[in-house]
Protein backbone atom coordinates (compact mmCIF):
# COMPACT_ATOMS: atom_id res chain seq x y z
CA UNK A 1 0.00 0.00 0.00
CA UNK A 2 2.84 2.36 0.87
CA UNK A 3 4.42 1.61 -2.50
CA UNK A 4 1.21 2.55 -4.29
CA UNK A 5 0.99 5.87 -2.44
CA UNK A 6 4.65 6.53 -3.19
CA UNK A 7 4.08 5.86 -6.88
CA UNK A 8 1.02 8.14 -6.91
CA UNK A 9 2.94 10.91 -5.17
CA UNK A 10 5.78 10.62 -7.71
CA UNK A 11 3.33 10.69 -10.62
CA UNK A 12 1.57 13.75 -9.20
CA UNK A 13 4.91 15.53 -8.68
CA UNK A 14 5.95 14.73 -12.25
CA UNK A 15 2.65 15.97 -13.68
CA UNK A 16 2.92 19.09 -11.56
CA UNK A 17 6.44 19.85 -12.75
CA UNK A 18 5.67 19.20 -16.42
CA UNK A 19 2.39 21.04 -16.26
CA UNK A 20 3.95 23.98 -14.46
CA UNK A 21 6.78 24.18 -16.96
CA UNK A 22 4.32 24.06 -19.86
CA UNK A 23 2.15 26.74 -18.22
CA UNK A 24 5.02 29.13 -17.63
CA UNK A 25 6.49 28.58 -21.10
CA UNK A 26 3.08 29.23 -22.59
CA UNK A 27 2.65 32.32 -20.46
CA UNK A 28 6.11 33.64 -21.37
CA UNK A 29 5.41 33.03 -25.04
CA UNK A 30 2.19 35.03 -24.76
CA UNK A 31 3.94 37.86 -22.92
CA UNK A 32 6.75 37.93 -25.49
CA UNK A 33 4.29 37.88 -28.38
CA UNK A 34 2.23 40.65 -26.80
CA UNK A 35 5.35 42.74 -26.25
CA UNK A 36 6.38 42.28 -29.86
CA UNK A 37 2.90 43.22 -31.05
CA UNK A 38 2.84 46.27 -28.82
CA UNK A 39 6.29 47.36 -30.04
CA UNK A 40 5.35 46.81 -33.66
CA UNK A 41 2.16 48.74 -33.14
CA UNK A 42 3.96 51.68 -31.54
CA UNK A 43 6.73 51.68 -34.12
CA UNK A 44 4.24 51.43 -36.95
CA UNK A 45 2.23 54.34 -35.61
CA UNK A 46 5.37 56.41 -35.14
CA UNK A 47 6.57 55.63 -38.66
CA UNK A 48 3.19 56.47 -40.14
CA UNK A 49 3.05 59.73 -38.26
CA UNK A 50 6.61 60.56 -39.30
CA UNK A 51 5.93 59.77 -42.95
CA UNK A 52 2.73 61.80 -42.94
CA UNK A 53 4.51 64.77 -41.38
CA UNK A 54 7.38 64.70 -43.87
CA UNK A 55 5.00 64.38 -46.81
CA UNK A 56 2.96 67.33 -45.55
CA UNK A 57 6.09 69.45 -45.12
CA UNK A 58 7.32 68.55 -48.60
CA UNK A 59 3.95 69.55 -50.08
CA UNK A 60 4.38 73.03 -48.55
CA UNK A 61 7.70 73.67 -50.27
CA UNK A 62 7.88 76.00 -53.29
CA UNK A 63 7.87 74.34 -56.68
CA UNK A 64 11.62 75.03 -57.10
CA UNK A 65 12.28 72.55 -54.32
CA UNK A 66 9.21 70.34 -54.03
CA UNK A 67 9.98 67.93 -56.87
CA UNK A 68 13.55 67.38 -55.69
CA UNK A 69 12.36 66.71 -52.15
CA UNK A 70 9.69 64.27 -53.35
CA UNK A 71 12.19 62.33 -55.46
CA UNK A 72 14.69 62.17 -52.62
CA UNK A 73 12.02 61.02 -50.19
CA UNK A 74 10.88 58.21 -52.50
CA UNK A 75 14.46 57.05 -52.95
CA UNK A 76 15.31 57.53 -49.27
CA UNK A 77 17.91 60.00 -50.50
CA UNK A 78 19.05 63.52 -49.69
CA UNK A 79 18.12 66.93 -51.04
CA UNK A 80 21.28 68.85 -51.89
CA UNK A 81 21.21 72.64 -51.88
CA UNK A 82 24.22 74.60 -53.13
CA UNK A 83 24.54 78.28 -52.25
CA UNK A 84 26.87 80.30 -54.48
CA UNK A 85 27.86 83.83 -53.52
CA UNK A 86 30.34 85.77 -51.42
CA UNK A 87 30.45 87.37 -47.99
CA UNK A 88 27.01 86.43 -46.63
CA UNK A 89 26.71 82.84 -47.81
CA UNK A 90 28.40 80.90 -45.00
CA UNK A 91 26.28 82.40 -42.22
CA UNK A 92 23.07 82.16 -44.26
CA UNK A 93 23.75 78.52 -45.10
CA UNK A 94 24.02 77.64 -41.41
CA UNK A 95 20.68 79.30 -40.71
CA UNK A 96 19.00 77.53 -43.62
CA UNK A 97 20.44 74.15 -42.63
CA UNK A 98 19.10 74.56 -39.09
CA UNK A 99 15.59 75.45 -40.27
CA UNK A 100 15.50 72.51 -42.66
CA UNK A 101 16.79 70.14 -39.97
CA UNK A 102 14.18 71.40 -37.50
CA UNK A 103 11.43 70.74 -40.04
CA UNK A 104 12.51 67.53 -41.77
CA UNK A 105 15.03 66.04 -39.37
CA UNK A 106 18.78 65.93 -39.74
CA UNK A 107 20.22 64.56 -42.96
CA UNK A 108 17.27 64.91 -45.33
CA UNK A 109 18.59 68.27 -46.58
CA UNK A 110 22.25 69.14 -47.00
CA UNK A 111 23.29 72.75 -47.62
CA UNK A 112 26.76 73.43 -49.00
CA UNK A 113 28.42 76.73 -49.87
CA UNK A 114 30.66 77.94 -52.66
CA UNK A 115 32.09 81.19 -51.28
CA UNK A 116 33.57 83.16 -54.17
CA UNK A 117 35.23 85.71 -51.92
CA UNK A 118 36.11 88.88 -53.84
CA UNK A 119 35.69 87.34 -57.31
CA UNK A 120 33.50 89.28 -59.72
CA UNK A 121 30.91 87.97 -62.17
CA UNK A 122 33.34 87.76 -65.08
CA UNK A 123 35.64 85.51 -63.07
CA UNK A 124 32.67 83.38 -62.08
CA UNK A 125 31.64 83.04 -65.70
CA UNK A 126 35.04 81.54 -66.52
CA UNK A 127 34.81 78.96 -63.75
CA UNK A 128 33.88 75.37 -64.52
CA UNK A 129 30.53 74.35 -63.14
CA UNK A 130 32.01 71.13 -61.79
CA UNK A 131 34.45 73.14 -59.68
CA UNK A 132 31.59 75.15 -58.22
CA UNK A 133 29.87 71.89 -57.21
CA UNK A 134 32.97 70.19 -55.82
CA UNK A 135 31.60 70.15 -52.24
CA UNK A 136 28.35 68.48 -53.26
CA UNK A 137 28.02 64.77 -52.55
CA UNK A 138 26.35 64.01 -55.87
CA UNK A 139 24.30 66.24 -58.15
CA UNK A 140 22.66 69.40 -56.78
CA UNK A 141 18.89 69.54 -56.44
CA UNK A 142 18.76 73.30 -55.95
CA UNK A 143 21.35 75.94 -56.80
CA UNK A 144 20.78 79.22 -55.00
CA UNK A 145 22.85 82.05 -56.48
CA UNK A 146 23.46 85.51 -55.05
CA UNK A 147 24.77 87.72 -57.88
CA UNK A 148 28.13 89.33 -57.13
CA UNK A 149 26.93 92.88 -57.65
CA UNK A 150 28.97 94.40 -54.82
CA UNK A 151 32.12 92.65 -56.07
CA UNK A 152 31.27 93.93 -59.55
CA UNK A 153 30.99 97.57 -58.45
CA UNK A 154 33.24 99.75 -60.67
CA UNK A 155 34.54 96.62 -62.44
CA UNK A 156 31.58 94.99 -64.18
CA UNK A 157 28.48 96.60 -65.65
CA UNK A 158 25.01 95.79 -64.41
CA UNK A 159 24.20 94.30 -67.80
CA UNK A 160 27.11 91.89 -67.50
CA UNK A 161 26.15 90.99 -63.92
CA UNK A 162 22.67 90.15 -65.18
CA UNK A 163 23.99 88.18 -68.15
CA UNK A 164 26.27 86.06 -65.97
CA UNK A 165 23.35 85.19 -63.69
CA UNK A 166 21.31 83.95 -66.65
CA UNK A 167 24.31 82.09 -68.11
CA UNK A 168 24.85 80.31 -64.79
CA UNK A 169 21.18 79.32 -64.72
CA UNK A 170 21.55 77.91 -68.24
CA UNK A 171 24.71 75.98 -67.34
CA UNK A 172 22.99 74.42 -64.34
CA UNK A 173 19.97 73.46 -66.43
CA UNK A 174 22.13 71.85 -69.12
CA UNK A 175 24.36 69.86 -66.78
CA UNK A 176 21.81 69.11 -64.06
CA UNK A 177 18.43 69.09 -65.83
CA UNK A 178 16.55 67.98 -62.71
CA UNK A 179 18.04 70.72 -60.51
CA UNK A 180 16.16 73.91 -59.70
CA UNK A 181 17.79 77.33 -59.90
CA UNK A 182 16.93 80.22 -57.60
CA UNK A 183 18.37 83.73 -57.40
CA UNK A 184 18.67 85.32 -53.97
CA UNK A 185 19.31 89.02 -54.75
CA UNK A 186 22.02 90.89 -52.88
CA UNK A 187 20.59 92.89 -50.00
CA UNK A 188 20.19 96.65 -50.17
CA UNK A 189 22.95 99.01 -49.09
CA UNK A 190 22.57 101.69 -46.43
CA UNK A 191 25.33 103.87 -47.92
CA UNK A 192 25.17 103.41 -51.70
CA UNK A 193 21.75 104.28 -53.16
CA UNK A 194 23.00 103.69 -56.70
CA UNK A 195 23.73 100.06 -55.79
CA UNK A 196 20.14 99.65 -54.66
CA UNK A 197 18.99 100.86 -58.07
CA UNK A 198 21.27 98.28 -59.72
CA UNK A 199 19.85 95.56 -57.50
CA UNK A 200 16.27 96.48 -58.44
CA UNK A 201 17.18 96.61 -62.13
CA UNK A 202 18.86 93.21 -61.95
CA UNK A 203 15.96 91.63 -60.05
CA UNK A 204 13.47 92.87 -62.65
CA UNK A 205 15.62 91.55 -65.49
CA UNK A 206 16.03 88.10 -63.93
CA UNK A 207 12.30 87.79 -63.28
CA UNK A 208 11.64 88.64 -66.94
CA UNK A 209 13.92 85.72 -67.86
CA UNK A 210 11.52 83.41 -65.99
CA UNK A 211 14.14 82.64 -63.34
CA UNK A 212 12.81 82.18 -59.82
CA UNK A 213 13.77 84.96 -57.39
CA UNK A 214 13.78 84.84 -53.59
CA UNK A 215 11.89 88.05 -52.88
CA UNK A 216 13.09 88.62 -49.30
CA UNK A 217 13.89 92.26 -50.14
CA UNK A 218 10.17 92.97 -49.81
CA UNK A 219 10.80 92.66 -46.05
CA UNK A 220 14.02 94.71 -46.02
CA UNK A 221 14.02 97.98 -44.02
CA UNK A 222 13.63 101.23 -45.90
CA UNK A 223 15.47 104.53 -45.70
CA UNK A 224 17.72 105.14 -42.70
CA UNK A 225 16.56 101.91 -41.06
CA UNK A 226 18.60 99.94 -43.59
CA UNK A 227 21.69 100.68 -41.52
CA UNK A 228 20.26 98.41 -38.81
CA UNK A 229 20.46 95.36 -41.09
CA UNK A 230 24.05 95.68 -42.35
CA UNK A 231 27.58 96.05 -41.05
CA UNK A 232 29.92 99.01 -41.11
CA UNK A 233 30.64 98.58 -44.82
CA UNK A 234 27.00 99.40 -45.53
CA UNK A 235 26.03 96.17 -47.29
CA UNK A 236 27.23 92.99 -45.55
CA UNK A 237 24.31 91.48 -43.63
CA UNK A 238 24.54 91.59 -39.87
CA UNK A 239 22.49 89.43 -37.49
CA UNK A 240 19.35 91.50 -38.13
CA UNK A 241 19.76 91.25 -41.89
CA UNK A 242 20.29 87.50 -41.76
CA UNK A 243 17.19 87.12 -39.63
CA UNK A 244 15.15 88.96 -42.27
CA UNK A 245 16.45 86.57 -44.92
CA UNK A 246 15.84 83.35 -42.97
CA UNK A 247 12.48 84.54 -41.62
CA UNK A 248 11.31 85.15 -45.18
CA UNK A 249 12.40 81.66 -46.28
CA UNK A 250 10.86 80.09 -43.18
CA UNK A 251 7.53 81.74 -43.99
CA UNK A 252 7.59 81.09 -47.74
CA UNK A 253 8.78 77.50 -47.45
CA UNK A 254 6.57 76.95 -44.39
CA UNK A 255 9.40 75.65 -42.26
CA UNK A 256 9.38 75.49 -38.47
Amino acid sequence: MKKIWLILVCVLCLVSVVGGKWYWNHKLDRITLQAKNDTASIEGLSADQSETLIEKNIAKLPKELRNAAENAYKKNGQVRIVMIGSSNEQALALLLQKQLDDTFGEGFFRVTVQDLGKSNSLVLNQAKLGDLMKNVNGSPDLVMYTPLIYNDDRQVSTDDTETVATLLAEKVKNKYPKAAFLVSPPNYSSKQPYMNDRIDQMKTYIQKQKIAVLNYLSEWPKGSKRANAVGDDGHTMNVTGREIWIDYITKQWQLK
